[in-house]
């Protein structure tokens, strides 16, 4: 999930932005451990209309490369804040 500063909901609209924030997020926790996104092994991606599945796939080449981790992606009908557009569960083994 992407947040603000001050724990809010970043990006609210717009799901690049949501799904980018995302990223970061679990590419900054696995580089605080001493790893990198090679070391992401399994990612689970919850978004709340697939039709965000065009905007994905370039933004995760952008931190995996052409060849990512296992993945899975699911639409569910609402997420835990009414603004998350996405939100990402991902594996690392570092």
């Amino acid at each position: 999930m992407a947040y603000t500063a001050d724990g809010g909901v970043a990006c609210r609209g717009d799901f690049k932005g949501q799904a980018r924030g995302a990223y970061q997020a679990i590419k900054a926790l696995v580089e605080s451990q001493g790893g990198t996104m090679a070391n992401v092994v399994k990612i689970t991606t919850y978004v709340t209309d697939m039709q965000y599945r065009v905007d994905l796939a370039p933004i995760r080449e952008e931190f995996f490369g052409k060849k990512g981790p296992a993945s899975t992606l699911v639409e569910i009908s609402a997420l835990a804040h009414p603004d998350w557009m996405i939100e990402i569960e991902a594996l690392a083994i570092i």
